[in-house]
């Protein structure tokens, strides 16, 4: 009789043990799940950049993107958490990813312009920039904007200094000549195909930098200074995404990570010329 007991009582100690590892390992199985849908829950954000060239953003052949808009979104993806896949689209047809929603985010060191912010968010600026117009350092006929007239003008199509330049042209009497590529216009004014180039000041020094026989003069006349920004879509979406990125970006210029990219690029802190 006894021995029957005992016996009873160690099969229902076996029950319960095996109970209790079965309920173990469904929590097991639970937790990997739980980890598993936590990352494919991970916020994915469509980038799409021109990737033309340095100091700005470059795409190479083998997919390798540098640039400031490269390295400010590693660390964005690497606080945030999110999938970053980089599109490249020509530097004019970028708004169109954005407007047929097949990019969240046009990144290429945009100027925040009137145009821009009435149809898409933007965000707040990372650095400032400067637009201004060059000649080559040998030209001593060019001193002022009234000297232009009658001139050749090279700007890189949909560049900030575009809408001045355009409307310059008309004002004073000057013929506008668009690139798509910034290095091709300086380029060319360096050869004398054109007489005189707008583009942003941290783009002109880049460029001398990296070409040290090619002198250009800045001439003393600014054309504007500008914030530069991401653009998004304005939708729902697209203000919830612009929201979150703000405060990353604002994290990023609070502990100098972005004074530290531009200074590589750039040869300068550019956040010191946000315009407030």
């Amino acid at each position: 009789m006894k021995k029957r007991i005992l016996a009873a009582m160690l099969a229902a100690v076996m029950v319960v043990a095996v109970a209790a590892g079965c309920g173990k390992s469904s929590d097991s199985k639970t937790d990997a799940s739980g980890d598993a849908e936590s990352k494919d829950e991970a916020r994915k954000v469509v980038l799409v950049t021109s990737g033309a060239g340095e100091p700005y953003s470059l795409l190479a052949d083998d997919g390798t993107w540098t640039g400031i808009d490269a390295e400010m979104w590693a660390e964005i993806e690497k606080r945030t958490g999110w999938e970053v896949e980089v599109k490249q689209a020509a530097f004019d047809s970028i708004w169109g990813e954005l407007d047929t929603n097949r990019a969240d985010v046009a990144a290429n060191c945009w100027a925040v312009k009137p145009e821009r912010t009435e149809k898409y968010y933007a965000s707040i600026p990372y650095y400032g920039d400067a637009q201004c117009i060059i000649v080559p350092e040998s030209n001593t006929d060019i001193n002022t904007f009234d000297d232009l007239k009658g001139k050749k003008v090279g700007c890189t199509n949909g560049q900030a200094a575009q809408t001045i330049i355009e409307q310059m042209s008309g004002e004073i009497g000057f013929e506008v000549v668009l690139y798509e590529d910034s290095t091709v216009g300086m380029n060319d004014l360096n050869l004398g195909r054109v007489d005189a180039y707008a583009n942003t000041t941290t783009n002109v020094n880049n460029f001398m930098h990296y070409n040290d026989t090619i002198k250009f003069r800045f001439l003393d006349e600014d054309l504007t200074a500008n914030n530069v920004a991401y653009f998004i879509q304005k939708t729902d979406e697209g203000k919830e995404l612009c929201d979150e990125l703000n405060k990353v970006l604002q994290e990023m210029l609070d502990d100098g990570t972005v004074a530290k990219i531009t200074e590589k690029w750039m040869f300068a802190d550019m956040t010191q010329l946000i315009q407030k």
